[in-house]
């Protein structure tokens, strides 16, 4: 055992140890002198034993695990660091390695967090694709009737509002209020909210299904690292359903690469490649705001959604785009090569469908790339905007 019984004898002193840490805490458990029967290190190993059979303790299941798998696990390393009994994975009959196992102890506690902390992000991320669920069914069918009350629609956006800002208790406050007005709305408009149920229920029964599809297919362009469009186009259905919740607008902004396939033909496919990147990286910076969504739309073209930006905003965001982009250089395999781009602005309109948003949006790039590229234009004017030249 690490520590010395009361009637034996002093070890006699020995010499400095190299420094080396488990050479040094062999040493220090070997000769630490106790202090009041207790040495320091005793009293460090008990508890980091305490600690983890707390952690056992307070250990819950993660997908379909037995949680007293996971105690016990806790339990055995406690009894190792403590008194060197065999830690979980030991053979039985096999000889222990001497000393304590340490990494492997700090490996099992750090895996064991991080899965628990994956679990509990992977249900809060699901619980608020499901109250987007509920604000879009809601939403929708409200409009479908031609009418919606008003405290239901208040409710709607003060949930709205907690789902984007992330408090957990904001959530559960909103949640109650929004059943209150549900109930109301259900004992004034009897038949309609019995649709409106039955809606939700087909609803609610397919949303994790369609959960599971969304990370099976990924959200994530393998190129650029950009959202793909898929996420872009889900993300444009949820920015509509909240701006007529919240009554605040909408901005799609499409982005393509001028003369893009002269730079493939003079430098090849993988230079392209290296100038879409750059391109990604100067669009993500460009819009570092969370609440935008910079997405790869196809080939050499992309798409910036701008959540509540105004239109002589969006506009002055666009031509900061266009100017970062001028002043952009690539190095690939030792030349240099510059780039321009097209862009094309559409601000939502009141109850507008995706499509029609999209829609809007491409007529306006290709009147710039008609109007001779490296320019803007809007769609509520399709007029241009000329170059301003970099100094």
């Amino acid at each position: 055992m690490f520590w010395r019984k009361k009637d034996e004898p002093k070890a006699a002193p020995v010499a400095p140890a190299p420094p080396v840490s488990a050479t040094v805490l062999a040493a220090e458990e070997h000769h630490a002198a106790p202090t009041g029967g207790r040495s320091d290190l005793d009293v460090a190993l008990e508890s980091i034993a305490e600690v983890l059979r707390a952690r056992g303790r307070y250990a819950f299941s993660v997908g379909d695990e037995d949680v007293r798998v996971v105690s016990s696990a806790y339990e055995r390393w406690a009894g190792h660091i403590v008194v060197r009994s065999p830690p979980p994975g030991a053979v039985r009959g096999e000889p222990l390695p001497p000393g304590r196992d340490w990494r492997s102890m700090v490996e099992f506690a750090s895996n064991r967090a991080k899965k628990e902390q994956a679990w509990a992000q992977g249900s809060v991320r699901d619980m608020r694709e499901a109250i987007f669920s509920l604000v879009e069914s809601f939403s929708r069918t409200s409009y479908a009737q031609g009418r919606q009350n008003d405290t239901l629609r208040r409710r709607l956006a003060g949930l709205t509002q907690a789902v984007e800002t992330g408090s957990l208790e904001a959530l559960k406050r909103e949640a109650l209020m929004v059943a209150d007005a549900v109930t109301q709305v259900l004992e004034e408009q009897q038949q309609a909210a019995q649709s409106q149920a039955e809606a939700l229920k087909a609803r609610v029964a397919c949303l994790g299904e369609q959960l599971e599809e969304t990370r099976r297919e990924g959200e994530t362009d393998p190129l650029t690292r950009l959202a793909n469009r898929r996420l872009l186009d889900v993300t444009i259905s949820r920015a509509l359903t909240i701006a007529s919740v919240m009554d605040r607008p909408v901005t799609l902004m499409m982005v393509d690469v001028d003369h893009f396939k002269a730079i493939n033909d003079s430098h090849g496919h993988p230079a392209g490649d290296q100038v879409l990147c750059a391109l990604a990286d100067t669009l993500q910076r460009t819009f570092p705001r969370r609440s935008d969504l910079v997405a790869r739309y196809g080939g050499e073209e992309f798409a910036v959604l701008l959540s509540d930006t105004h239109g002589a905003d969006s506009v002055m965001l666009a031509e900061r785009l266009l100017e970062a982009v001028r002043n952009l250089r690539v190095e690939v395999d030792g030349k240099t090569i510059s780039l321009t781009v097209s862009v094309g602005l559409a601000e939502s309109l009141p109850s507008e469908l995706p499509a029609d948003l999209c829609r809007r949006a491409d007529r306006s790039l290709y009147a710039a790339k008609n109007g001779g590229r490296n320019r803007l234009v809007e769609a509520r004017s399709l007029s241009m905007r000329p170059p301003v030249r970099a100094a």
